[in-house]
């Protein structure tokens, strides 16, 4: 008799504690919306720990769980620096030492506790000690990282950097972890990542989508949803449809000229066009392709090109480009250089370079737009002057791998390197920049001199006259052959009313406004 009376007494508690729930009398549902959003570019690669990164798909994740000392202004076109882990800074009046003195309370996730300068330091001088790791060539000039005191960091350097601002602090170098989540879990944090960011990794669940959920602890306000699922729609088709019935709340989407014109004209949806003249669409060519290695033939693929024919079938997205880095931009020019579409001159110096018949050639391109549209109007033209072509495509994750192993004659891809312009000219010219470490798929080793040049040097008039007599010298050469800037369309539908479009591969969810 006493345990059924005792066993009465637990249902009724449990029945009491429901009915206090649901009158409000105790803690109440997150009522934040939960949304999806199409992952950028690929699938996610799976390696979340900044120092080990690998595909740009996760680094579109990645803002969204740490931060750093400094960080870009949040924005499609980022030209300003602005405070983040660090409350202020200072640089010693020989531009050699860099003092940052943090916010104090800024809490990791995960229950990790307060961020210190430790764990600042860590986060620097771990890719500084490991040559595997995926920024220790970019770190080459630091000289030492030190926590001064719990709240205190100072950098110190070997030489003066006038980008170390923009291309080491605020950029993926930068990005700053948890030392004891690292320490604690070894190669599984790149699985369970610790950050102090606008929300908190969750899983990467089998079908390869990413969920993250609010950090209501971060340090500038809660999130306004809930919880984040990044979901990959390589399709801008797809991609358009689940945005339209609401299976996805948020996509980008650019390439396909008739999905932008769909979306434009639904009500249901709004939409925002950004051009990012700071993201190069490029033809790009491998070391070990000798055809290309003269550059009377890099100048006659060029030539070969007529853009008229990109940009009508890319029409009202993309802006067709002849040069590198356009004058919208610091250090950019028109003053270069320039290889205006002459099927004839094409023809001449390939005879001149020994291919009066041309040769045989594999255009190696990413399954995904626009690149299936480019390069079939690019294999046109280049056969229409006598190169007997063949496309190859590839999953876009397949075709990174190859690029970056140099197998492959000719590809065309995007670089996009936002804010200081050292950012785009070292990963793709510089003879340190080859693959994994950068994106110089040519091993061109040319221009290293006004490379450096340009980073040394504090004096922002003189860095943009480096940066001028570079781009002249590699028009000149031609490592790559530019085509045209990447633009792309933000897609919003409800409960997300607004947020601030982010530089090419950078998702601020913390931007994200939602309807009440």
């Amino acid at each position: 008799m006493n345990r059924m009376r005792t066993t009465i007494a637990m249902v009724l508690s449990v029945f009491l504690i429901l009915a206090v729930f649901s009158e409000g009398g105790g803690a109440q549902p997150d009522a934040r919306p939960a949304i999806r959003v199409r992952l950028q570019f690929a699938r996610a690669g799976g390696v979340f720990d900044p120092a080990r990164w690998r595909y740009t798909s996760d680094w579109f994740v990645y803002p969204n769980l740490f931060n750093w000392l400094l960080r870009w202004k949040p924005g499609p076109a980022p030209s300003v620096l602005e405070p983040d882990l660090a409350e202020k800074w200072s640089v010693s009046p020989d531009g050699l030492t860099y003092t940052f003195t943090l916010r104090k309370g800024v809490q990791l996730t995960k229950g990790y506790g307060e961020l210190t300068a430790d764990d600042v330091a860590f986060s620097f001088q771990r890719q500084m000690d490991d040559p595997k790791m995926s920024f220790h060539h970019a770190l080459e000039n630091v000289k030492s990282v030190e926590a001064v005191d719990k709240h205190t960091v100072r950098i110190t350097l070997k030489q003066r950097d006038g980008s170390f601002l923009w291309t080491v602090i605020s950029y993926r170098p930068g990005l700053i972890v948890s030392k004891r989540a690292v320490q604690r879990l070894g190669d599984g944090f790149a699985r369970s990542p610790v950050g102090t960011g606008p929300f908190e990794f969750v899983a990467l669940t089998p079908q390869g989508e990413v969920v993250v959920r609010a950090n209501d602890a971060y340090f500038r306000g809660k999130p306004a949803v809930r919880q984040i699922t990044f979901v990959h729609i390589a399709d801008e088709n797809t991609a358009a449809e689940a945005l339209r019935h609401g299976d996805v709340q948020v996509i980008w989407t650019r390439g396909n000229p008739e999905v932008v014109k769909i979306l434009r004209g639904d009500p249901k949806v709004r939409t925002v066009r950004v051009i990012e003249y700071y993201n190069l669409f490029q033809v790009q060519f491998s070391w070990r392709f000798r055809p290309t290695q003269d550059v009377r033939v890099r100048r006659a693929l060029a030539y070969a090109i007529d853009r008229r024919a990109i940009a009508g079938a890319l029409p009202g997205l993309d802006e067709m480009a002849d040069v590198m880095r356009p004058p919208q931009l610091f250090g950019g020019t028109r003053d270069v250089p320039t290889y205006p579409y002459d099927a004839n001159k094409a023809r001449q110096l390939l005879r001149e370079a020994g291919y009066p018949d041309g040769f045989p050639v594999t255009l190696m391109i990413q399954n995904r737009e626009p690149e299936t549209t480019v390069a079939q109007i690019l294999a046109a033209q280049w056969r229409a002057v006598g190169l007997a072509v063949r496309l190859s495509v590839l999953d876009p994750t397949a075709a990174f791998d190859q690029r970056d192993k140099g197998e492959f004659d000719i590809t065309i891809s995007a670089t996009a390197r936002p804010g200081d312009p050292h950012l785009f000219f070292w990963d793709v010219f510089d003879s340190e920049a080859f693959p994994p470490y950068g994106s110089n798929y040519f091993h061109y080793t040319d221009a290293d001199n006004l490379i450096e040049a340009g980073r040394i040097t504090l004096d922002e008039g003189r860095r943009a006259q480096i940066y001028r007599a570079l781009q002249r010298k590699l028009m000149t050469d031609l490592p790559i052959i530019p085509l045209f800037y990447r633009a792309y369309v933000l897609a919003m539908t409800d409960p997300v009313v607004s947020m601030t479009p982010g530089a090419f591969s950078m998702f601020w969810g913390e931007t994200i406004k939602v309807r009440r």
